[in-house]
Order: structure tokens, then C-alpha cells, then sequence
């Protein structure tokens, strides 16, 4: 009864908010709390909710550690599961968000079939809308516009409209005209100019949008310029949507500095040629490739502004970007920066949701603007990686000077970032697809583990050595390869998120191997019953040094001598997020300890067995680590070594074959 009132009060509260509060002041409310003020909040609201927190685990394991096969098995059981009507729909709307992020006819008519009944008693309004969103985008996947209309129309007759159900309308449109039309009415909500489009042969429609300000800023000297660093590499057909949409922004006292990072297309001369049209815009060229934040870092040794911020190569952004950034730093001191908003859109200027329920605009990371001087002296640069270091600039930021320090302003989308079947956060291991997985959360974790542990947060560039290593995919000099792979003498294959005691005797091979001056690959394999919240052992951070010890991930291709696999219940669930794998050799370790596992739960041989030959396209030797592993082996794996395991001894006979041959 006392639950049910609670909800009850919840409900209304909600109800009540969006009654009595526009969108704009539902979301200065949102971003005047801190991320900690946040959870706090959520924490409160939602306590005592265990059937949140269960299906969390499993869309954890799912999404981020790639246990596609198993999270989906559990979240289909939890939909089922009796006498359990929260937990039953908690459970369903994530499977019909899995199945609408699939984007196909089959998947999209499973998405329907649950968002039915995750409907049937939902009072929440912001779900009622997503899953409008998501029903509108599954019946338009299915060539049924008409219904697809029918899902939006209660949400478009609202007095008060939400965006992202405008953007969602727009898709729904044949003509790109109309597209902009429902863009526009978005965009009157923010307060926001209307977007133009002047459609033009031989060029996309995302190339053919521009904007004119309300308002337009001084251009005198006294306005505090603002310098716009946009990296650049094979841009040829992008680039110039780009500068046109920063020459034509309002705040005019801007510092444009374009950085080529050894294209090999035109991109150079179509930059030239904006050179000679206006004085504002200049070129650094790259001596050698080194990824877009080195290229950044080039940028930010020699910029002038009071602000810097950033814009991508070959996407659009509104003239009234720039100015309602800067208005907000000069009209709060404290803040020592802040960041807009944006959209995705296809170049026929379809919207595209990135992995979210029902939701098109969001935080854009590359708008972030900041205050040069103060960043420069405490904190340096960005981190010269390849990609994803966006949210470890903010986050050092944040450590240094405070959580409030950044503010993400509700404009509304301000940019329309290129969507595009070769963007960067598209490519299907390295991109960022709404989740951290693979390379992404590994780096996360490691920048994560530094800003905890050192006092030291100031980069350097150029980077003479790293704060922490990283896997090479982000490396701004990337390895010379063989067909495509890397080579390592050893790969370990292990859960490193385990205990100590349990990492302890790996630490001790590891560091073995590096006294034999043997280069060894550290490969995460995620046991399903250990808490996906869980991070790497933070032994295993301090002997990760990027040269003889490096973490490989997922989307690489990795040739060895040895494949070593520390801890067999991590190969009994399948797990998507594995690097390609060519061994001579494949070992697996089984100990004691390892049939006595959390929640007391052992390991199915035979099941490990197989997954081995899947994962790397053989069958591998099983080593008792001693006589009681043994007496386990001996019944259920058919290739056991006679010998307890020694990685010296597998070492030792591997270089006396190769000094046969």
C-alpha cells in the first residue's frame, strides 16, 4: 500500500512537471545538478527498486560486454517471469529497444509486438513518448508511414510539442522540404532561427542548409575572439559545409584554424581557396598522421582566442552556434566551459537516434568551448589518441576544477553532425553506438583509474610518454603489421576484473615473460556471473605499460606463439567482444578454485571447449594447474597435458621447436 501510494505521488509529480514546466526548464533544472546530485536523486526516487536494478546487469552484459546471446535469453526469461508485473515491463521495453536498434523488418515487428504490452498501464509520459518515437520508426522500417503517423499524432496535438517527436515526424516525410519543416518547428522551441535549405545540382541536401541569426554580434576587436579548430583528412567533399558554417556565425570575431592531417584528396586546396575569400580562416598541415586530437593539440599550440572550441571536418552547424556558447561563459565566470547540442541527420536529412529510446538530440562533445588560458595552464592538452578522448578532457576538467566547472546548455540541436555509413562513431568495434564496449571502455577505465590515483593531470604535447597506456587502435603512430595483424610472443586470455588472490598468479607469469624480454597481449574475457559494474584489477592497470605488456580489444587482429587462457569459466558464455586470434598454440589453465566460483556456480567443459574452437578456430591443450585440477580433467576434457602447468615449461619447448626447424 505504502509503495503503491509513493508511486502513486511520483506519477503525479511527473504529471505535474510537465504541466507547470516548458522543456527549457525541465532541462536547466536537469543541468543545474551535478552528475553525484543526480544519481543521489534517481537513488532516492527509486529505492528499493531491485527489478531496475536486474535488468541494468543484464543491459549491461549485454550492450558493453557483448553477451548478446545470454543477456538476451535473460531479459526474454525476465519478461516472463510470474507475479512480477514491474519487472516484466522494465524487461520488455529493453528488448524492444534491442530489437529497434537492429533496424530491420523482422526485428522491428518484435519491437511492436512488445511495446504493446510494455504499454498496456504505463503512466510514465516520457516512455508513452519514446516508445511512440520507436513504434513511428518501426512501422515506416515496415513501408507503413500511415501508421507510423497515427503512433506521433496524440504526442504532435499536445499544446506544448516535444522535439524529438517533431524529428521524428520529419522522417516520416517523402519530401526533404517538409523534413526541414518539422526541423524548424524544433528549432522554434529552443528560440532558434530557422534553418534554410537551397537545393543545388550535384550537391546532398545536408550541403545545401544554411541559417541567418537573429541576432548579430560586434565584430570589433573588442568582442573576445573565439578560435574554432577543426581537424581535417580526406574532407574534401565535407569541408566546405564546415567553414561555411562558421564564417557565416553570428559571433564574428573568430580565429578559424583548419589542420590537415596528411590528406591525400583535395582537401588542401578547397581550404586554400576559403583562405583567399576571408583572412579569418588558416591552415597548419601535419608532418605525419597522427589522428585528429594530435591534430587538435597542433591547433591549440598556436590559436590566440580568449575561447576555443572545436567543429568536425564535414559537419553543419547553425550561425547562432558559436555566439549563445560564448554569451553563456561571459555572463558566468565561474563556468569554464560549456557545450551545445546536436542531432544526427543522414546527407537527406533523415534523423538518425543513436542507440536511445525515442531521443534525437543530445550533448554534442565536439562543441565544447573553453576558456584557453586556465585550461592550458592546469590541464594542457587533450589526450593524443585517436579518437574518444572528447570525455576525458571534460572529465579532467571536472576533477580539476570542479563538477559544475562545465555546463551542457539545453539549446536544442545547434549542429546537424553527418551521418554517414563511414563516420568515425559508425565503424562497428571502434564507434560508439550509444555504449561504451571494447577500446572505448577499456580507455574509459584506464583515464578513469588515472584522474583517481594521480595528482598529476597536466598533458603535455607532444606526448613524450603517456599517462597510461592505451590499445593501439588508439595510438596516434599506429604498429607496423603482418597481413593485417599484430604480433605478440604471448596473449593471456583471463577475467582481470577478478580479485588479488586471484590475480596474483598472473601477475607473476606476466611479469616472467617480460624478464624474457617477450612481448605479451592481455585479452579481457568477461565471466557472465561476475558484477558487470566491476573494473580491472588495478594491479593489472600498473603493469600495463604499452610496450611488452598491452591490453588487445575487440576489432583487432592478433597473431601469436601462444594463447594462454588463465580462467576457463570466462570461455562458458559466448561473448561478442573478442579480438580476431591466430595462435600456434592454445592453452588453457584449470585450477581448483576455478570450480568454485561466485554464487557457486562451476564451469561446463565440453560448453568451453567448443567455445575455443569458435572464438579461435582450433582446439586447445587443458593444463591441471596441480593434482586436484587433475582428477577434474581426467573426466571431462579429452586433451589433457600429463604435466602440471608451468608457463616456463610451454615457453621453453616452444623455442626449442622453432631452433629445430
Amino acid at each position: 500500500m505504502v509503495k503503491s501510494n509513493i508511486r502513486k505521488m511520483l506519477n503525479m509529480t511527473e504529471r505535474l512537471s510537465y504541466k507547470v514546466l516548458t522543456p527549457k526548464q525541465r532541462e536547466k533544472i536537469k543541468n543545474s545538478l551535478t552528475d553525484k546530485q543526480k544519481y543521489y536523486l534517481k537513488k532516492i526516487l527509486l529505492s528499493g527498486k531491485w527489478q531496475r536494478s536486474e535488468v541494468n546487469q543484464v543491459k549491461h552484459r549485454l550492450y558493453n560486454l557483448g553477451f548478446t546471446e545470454r543477456g538476451l535469453k535473460e531479459l526474454e526469461e525476465l519478461c516472463n517471469r510470474e507475479d512480477e508485473p514491474y519487472l516484466n515491463r522494465l524487461a520488455r521495453w529493453e528488448l524492444a529497444l534491442w530489437h529497434a536498434n537492429q533496424y530491420d523488418k523482422k526485428h522491428a515487428r518484435m519491437c511492436l509486438d512488445l511495446l504493446t504490452k510494455v504499454l498496456d498501464d504505463e503512466v510514465d509520459l516520457n516512455r508513452k513518448r519514446q516508445a511512440a518515437i520507436m513504434q513511428a520508426e518501426c512501422y515506416e522500417i515496415l513501408g507503413e508511414v500511415d501508421r507510423a503517423k497515427q503512433a506521433l499524432a496524440p504526442f504532435l496535438k499536445e499544446e506544448e510539442q516535444h522535439p524529438d517527436v517533431l524529428l521524428a515526424a520529419a522522417n516520416l516525410e517523402d519530401s526533404v522540404t517538409e523534413r526541414l519543416k518539422w526541423a524548424n518547428q524544433a528549432l522554434k522551441l529552443y528560440g532558434t532561427s530557422e534553418v534554410l535549405l537551397d537545393l543545388k545540382k550535384g550537391k546532398e541536401p545536408y550541403d545545401c542548409l544554411s541559417s541567418v541569426g537573429k541576432k548579430v554580434s560586434s565584430s570589433s576587436a573588442e568582442a573576445p575572439k573565439v578560435s574554432v579548430i577543426i581537424p581535417v583528412y580526406n574532407a574534401e567533399d565535407g569541408v566546405g559545409t564546415s567553414l561555411t558554417s562558421m564564417l557565416t556565425q553570428t559571433w564574428k570575431n573568430l580565429e578559424i584554424v583548419v589542420v590537415d592531417d596528411c590528406s591525400q584528396d583535395n582537401t588542401v586546396e578547397v581550404v586554400e581557396r576559403y583562405i583567399k575569400q576571408d583572412e579569418r580562416v588558416k591552415l597548419i598541415k601535419a608532418k605525419k598522421n597522427g589522428g585528429a586530437y594530435a591534430a587538435r593539440n597542433l591547433a591549440l599550440q598556436e590559436v590566440t582566442g580568449e575561447f576555443v572550441t572545436i567543429h568536425d571536418a564535414d559537419d553543419w552547424s547553425h550561425v547562432e552556434k558559436i555566439e549563445r556558447q560564448v554569451r553563456h561563459l561571459l555572463e558566468n565566470p565561474d563556468v569554464v566551459g560549456n557545450t551545445s547540442e546536436q542531432a544526427r541527420a543522414t546527407e537527406d536529412l533523415k534523423f538518425y537516434r543513436r542507440g536511445k529510446p525515442g531521443t534525437y538530440i543530445f550533448s554534442n562533445m565536439s562543441s565544447f568551448l573553453f576558456r584557453r588560458e586556465v585550461v592550458l595552464e592546469k590541464l594542457g592538452y587533450w589526450d593524443t589518441v585517436r579518437f574518444a578522448a572528447d570525455s576525458e578532457f571534460i572529465r579532467r576538467i571536472k576533477k580539476i576544477f570542479g563538477e559544475k566547472s562545465i555546463v551542457a546548455l539545453p539549446t536544442g540541436p545547434l549542429s546537424f553532425q553527418r551521418q554517414t555509413a563511414t563516420s568515425l562513431t559508425g565503424n562497428s568495434a571502434f564507434g560508439y553506438h550509444g555504449f561504451k564496449m571494447g577500446v572505448r571502455r577499456e580507455y574509459e577505465e584506464g583515464h578513469d583509474y588515472v584522474h583517481e590515483n594521480s595528482d598529476q593531470l597536466y598533458y603535455s604535447f607532444p606526448q613524450k610518454e603517456r599517462p597510461f597506456a592505451v590499445p593501439e587502435p588508439m595510438w596516434p603512430e599506429r604498429e607496423e603489421k603482418v597481413d593485417g595483424y599484430r604480433v605478440f610472443d604471448v596473449l593471456i586470455g583471463h577475467d582481470f576484473r577478478l580479485t588479488d588472490d586471484s590475480i596474483t598468479a598472473v601477475i607473476a607469469e606476466i611479469e616472467w615473460l617480460k624478464q624474457q624480454q617477450l612481448k605479451v597481449g592481455l585479452m579481457q574475457l568477461f565471466q557472465y556471473e561476475v558484477s558487470p559494474d566491476k573494473k580491472v584489477n588495478a594491479r593489472i592497470r600498473e603493469i600495463l605499460d604499452g610496450n611488452l605488456v598491452q591490453m588487445v580489444v575487440y576489432g583487432e587482429k592478433i597473431q601469436c606463439k601462444q594463447l594462454i587462457i588463465k580462467h576457463p569459466p570466462s570461455l562458458e558464455v559466448w561473448q561478442k567482444y573478442l579480438p580476431e586470434v591466430k595462435s600456434e598454440e592454445v592453452h588453457v589453465v584449470v585450477s581448483k578454485d576455478d570450480r568454485e566460483q561466485e554464487k557457486g556456480q562451476s564451469f561446463d567443459i565440453p560448453t568451453c571447449e567448443k567455445h575455443v574452437d569458435q572464438y579461435f578456430g582450433q582446439k586447445a591443450t587443458w593444463h591441471p594447474l596441480n593434482a586436484e585440477s587433475r582428477s577434474i580433467l581426467s573426466t571431462e576434457s579429452s586433451s589433457m597435458d600429463p604435466r602440471d602447468w608451468k608457463v616456463e615449461n610451454i615457453i621453453s619447448e616452444s623455442r626449442a621447436n622453432r631452433d629445430s626447424k
